[in-house]
C-alpha cells in the first residue's frame, strides 16, 4: 500500500517548475502538431511523475523507514 508522503519535506519550487514545463511543452506540441498529441504528452508526463514519486517515496520521507 502506498504511504502518504510528507509534503512539507518536498521541494514545492521543483513541483511548480516541473508542472510549468509540462504545461508549456504540451501547449507547444498541441499548437504545432495536434491537440491530442499535446494532451497525450501532458498525461504521459504526469503519470511518469506519479510513478517516480511512488518509486522514490522512501528517499523523500525518511521517517517512513522501518
Amino acid at each position: 500500500m502506498i504511504n502518504s508522503i510528507n509534503t512539507k519535506d518536498l521541494p514545492i519550487k521543483d513541483l511548480i517548475v516541473s508542472g510549468l514545463i509540462i504545461f508549456v511543452i504540451s501547449t507547444i506540441i498541441a499548437n504545432l502538431y495536434n491537440p491530442l498529441w499535446g494532451f497525450t504528452y501532458a498525461i504521459g508526463n504526469v503519470l511518469t511523475l506519479v510513478f517516480l514519486s511512488w518509486l522514490y517515496q522512501d528517499s523523500w520521507n525518511p521517517k517512513s523507514n522501518k
